[in-house]
């Protein structure tokens, strides 16, 4: 859609860098905000400012209103993510189901990516209405996310945990994850999985028309993807006991795929390109669930923001080099790059671990 509208690969890429920057400015605020006050009000908060966005997309569909609409999403985004993990964790603690958080994590991640497969079906067809009907489905999609989030029912023994989130509890947990043996190495490889795989997200549609497909193609590839992530959330919580380097090694093997795919670079070479986003997931659930295992209630949304906080980070310095690289050479290029870096970021990791000795994290 941005394309079609005439952005640039820089215009695109700073619509995205937008959306990680307010999401860098507020996430920090928003987990404590969470942990203070309510994990589900905030949720709800958040997709009803994605709603507005979406509805200045509708109306003012030029480089300024996208830009706008990326920067709502960016709240929304801050004010999601961490703290519905949070919310799920702490509701499942007061159960006594702690180990079932990275099943039921990825199941409802795979709720959410089977809702885009959906719609990527959907919109093989219903982007011959134009992109204001996908606009407006997307709209009413976000609005019955956030009656969703207020209708979530409780544990009753979760209403019972204190919280508080005052600055100095926040710095508080921000020094205990700092000086944990562990919990540096799980944000840092989880944020360079948020980072990188979830920075490609956009750029996915871009990489299948390169090769050829046309608009309905297109979004049956991205219905693809959206099966592999479906089945990869499903699926992760069977590796929760997988030793840490093995992902390294899967975050190695990311990168080669890319490399492989886009040096061919052919329709064909999509089956393969496809299988990159799920295995991103495969991280996701299970860096997570490593995170959740390691932290107090009371600083569960704040510590799982500041996660999310260092992969906006790396995420922003990610898109604009992406953009940059795509506008002097070509997307094809950007995404060898990228194939490129996960090679020798899954190398550093392994090496790096594997120096310091540092204990296993579980």
């Amino acid at each position: 859609m941005f394309v079609a509208r005439g952005l640039t690969p820089v215009q695109v890429a700073s619509t995205l860098i937008a959306w990680s920057v307010i999401g860098i400015a507020l996430q920090i605020p928003a987990g404590a905000l969470a942990d203070r006050w309510s994990r589900r009000g905030v949720l709800a908060v958040g997709q009803g400012v994605r709603v507005v966005g979406f509805l200045i997309w509708l109306l003012w569909p030029t480089y300024p209103g996208f830009l706008i609409g990326m920067m709502l999403w960016g709240i929304k985004s801050a004010m999601t993510n961490g703290i519905f993990e949070a919310l799920l964790y702490d509701e499942l603690a007061a159960l006594d189901q702690r180990e079932s958080y990275a099943r039921l994590v990825g199941r409802s991640a795979a709720v959410g990516y089977a809702a885009v497969f959906a719609a990527s079906i959907s919109a093989a067809w219903s982007v011959s209405f134009g992109y204001p009907a996908v606009i407006l489905a997307s709209t009413v999609a976000s609005a019955a996310a956030g009656i969703a989030a207020m209708a979530l029912p409780h544990a009753q023994n979760a209403l019972l945990i204190r919280r508080t989130a005052a600055p100095q509890q926040t710095r508080q947990a921000a020094l205990f994850a700092i000086s944990h043996p562990v919990i540096p190495w799980i944000i840092g490889l989880a944020a360079i999985s948020m980072a990188i795989g979830g920075g490609l997200d956009g750029f996915w549609p871009i990489y299948a028309s390169g090769t050829g497909l046309s608009l309905s193609n297109v979004a049956l590839f991205s219905s693809a993807i959206s099966l592999g992530q479906i089945a990869a959330n499903v699926i992760a919580h069977r590796l929760r006991t997988a030793p840490e380097w093995g992902f390294y090694l899967l975050l190695l093997g990311i990168g080669a795929l890319l490399l492989l795919a886009t040096g061919i670079y052919r329709p064909w070479t999509l089956i393969i390109v496809a299988l990159v986003p799920g295995l991103f997931k495969i991280i996701d659930v299970n860096f997570d669930a490593r995170l959740q295992n390691l932290i107090e209630s009371n600083s569960r949304a704040t510590i799982g923001s500041l996660k999310t906080f260092a992969g906006q980070v790396a995420m922003t310095g990610f898109l604009a080099s992406f953009g940059a690289l795509a506008q002097g050479t070509s997307y094809r290029m950007a995404f060898m790059a990228c194939g490129l870096a996960l090679v020798m970021i899954g190398l550093v990791f392994l090496i790096a671990r594997r120096r310091f000795h540092q204990p296993e994290m579980t």
